[in-house]
């Protein structure tokens, strides 16, 4: 985990708006404990993950690193909670520059917020996607 990610993810915990919606947030892809917070709290957990991708250009250059965060707002209750937390989610990251980290701040430049919806094969867990992509 980035240093910016783990941050993101104890902000949103946190949180005034989002803390109280979520049983709660984990950093990285942790099934064991999603179904654990799920089992807490059927309605939602977030889960914070790092997608970091390299590029070379073709013509020679140095690699280039583009960085996303993927935040995904799962739940078992309902389909329409998940998208209202996703909704939720997507605002306060928009309407955030940094994110609170050791006792200084992370700057969260934001260039776009992509949503991709997502469900089990049983229709019983619930995702909203969020795909976040940092200059």
């Amino acid at each position: 985990m980035s240093a910016l990610s783990s941050a993101l993810a104890a902000y949103l915990q946190n949180h005034d708006t989002i803390g109280p919606l979520v049983s709660g947030v984990i950093s990285g892809r942790n099934f064991e404990l999603q179904d654990q917070k799920l089992l807490e709290n059927p309605y939602t957990c977030i889960s914070v993950v790092d997608l970091i991708s390299y590029e070379t250009p073709y013509f020679g250059g140095d690699v280039q690193a583009r960085g996303e965060i993927e935040v995904s707002c799962i739940s078992k209750a309902s389909e329409a909670i998940c998208k209202d937390l996703a909704d939720s989610v997507r605002a306060l990251l928009w309407a955030t520059r940094t994110v609170p980290s050791n006792g200084a701040n992370l700057p969260l430049r934001i260039s776009s917020i992509r949503q991709d919806p997502d469900s089990d094969y049983e229709l019983q867990i619930w995702k909203e996607i969020l795909t976040v992509d940092i200059i």
